[in-house]
């Protein structure tokens, strides 16, 4: 699916879908196979009169399966995208609209596109909202003695809890 991205913002033009997970292959590298889950989005442009300025709201929301950086076992992670770009037509524009560094976190800006992608615009934001780390927020309790609970075997830290406790 490829958009004017500014005629579409001018427009006020409006898509929607879903997205499934598996199909985003930049988005799956790093992640456990198989990637079951999927993502609706839409894509809405606006137009600002006074302000000359074109925009594109990215909204996207699904699960991913990632592996927790704490505890090392998959778990579900909802990923949410809610971003305005705003289009410019030049490099130097960019530039600019990068020095001023807006304090608004949620807006950023691009190059406008004659043959703009949209599901590639969909992914790019879905590995931008994906944390560095993913963890659960509470892991699950670790298994008694240490052991890991995908193949039985004991934690190689394990003698370091006895270590501690025998000095006491």
């Amino acid at each position: 699916m490829v958009i004017d991205s500014i005629a579409f913002a001018r427009l006020g033009h409006e898509l929607s879908g879903t997205l499934q997970v598996g199909s985003c292959s930049r988005l799956c590298q790093g992640l456990p196979s198989p990637q079951a889950g999927s993502v609706v989005w839409s894509l809405a442009g606006r137009h600002e009169p006074g302000a000359d300025g074109a925009w594109l709201d990215v909204r996207a929301q699904g699960c991913v399966r990632a592996v927790c950086q704490r505890c090392l076992q998959p778990f579900d992670l909802e990923l949410r995208v809610h971003r305005s770009l705003g289009l410019v037509e030049s490099q130097s524009q960019l530039d600019a609209m990068d020095a001023l560094q807006t304090e608004d976190p949620d807006t950023e800006y691009m190059l406008a596109e004659a043959h703009l992608e949209v599901l590639e615009l969909i992914e790019d934001e879905l590995i931008l909202a994906m944390p560095f780390a993913p963890h659960h927020e509470h892991c699950p309790a670790p298994m008694p003695g240490g052991a890991a609970p995908e193949d039985g075997r004991k934690s190689p830290f394990a003698v370091l809890a006895t270590l501690k406790h025998g000095k006491n």
